[in-house]
């Protein structure tokens, strides 16, 4: 690789936004970085930058066209930015780098295409629903009667980011479950409404890992 200078970024930088014109791609030294869409009012997480020389950006040298995401660092973070000119000599010098990047933005199309899809082709409550399995199974905290216990304003956080709705769409969805008891309050560390309990009858339901 070409002697290309690294810069580090603080937590929650946004490297670059959704529809700006993009000049420049970013390979990963450490940390992590987060690619968000808006889709239907909402922001949601297409993919999530964390392994070291992964890139992103690299779309807007290749056609030209504006940003179709916008990248935020969700860890202190090191990049290396390559321009165009660099790009293009690194693909015509490196065939074996030429042939990672059609296979990665391949997988990258395909998944993208499919994640969205998907969001539209759910209705927002179970897209919630669905959202609030796969949280409770990633934090994977249980009480003792095997009910999963998550922190409100991250699982909030978690659902507009990657299930497309907005945070009104939300609370009236937690309102409905809370009302059928699919989920309860559970008492925080200052008492107050901060956690919630979610059944084991609701996570079995709309656990898409089986």
């Amino acid at each position: 690789m070409e002697n290309l200078t690294i810069y580090s970024y603080p937590i929650n930088t946004t490297i670059f936004k959704e529809g700006e014109t993009g000049e420049l791609l970013y390979i990963l030294v450490e940390g992590a970085v987060e690619l968000r869409k808006n889709v239907q009012g909402a922001e949601i997480v297409l993919k999530t930058i964390d392994q070291k020389n992964d890139f992103f950006g690299e779309m807007a040298l290749i056609d030209g066209k504006p940003r179709s995401a916008t990248a935020v660092t969700v860890k202190p973070t090191k990049l290396i930015p390559v321009d165009n000119a660099a790009f293009e000599r690194m693909v015509l010098s490196n065939g074996k780098f030429a042939w990672k990047i059609i296979g990665i933005l391949s997988d990258r199309i395909r998944e993208t295409n499919k994640q969205i899809e998907a969001l539209l082709n759910t209705n927002p409550k179970d897209r919630i629903n669905f959202a609030i399995a796969d949280y409770a199974l990633k934090v994977n905290i249980k009480i003792h009667d095997g009910r999963y216990k998550v922190p409100v304003e991250a699982l909030k956080e978690w659902l507009n980011n990657h299930c497309g709705v907005s945070l009104e769409e939300i609370d009236n969805q937690l309102f409905r479950l809370l009302k059928s008891e699919s989920i309860a309050y559970g008492a925080g560390k200052d008492k107050g409404n901060t956690e919630l309990i979610i059944s084991t009858n609701f996570i079995q339901q709309y656990n898409r890992r089986r």
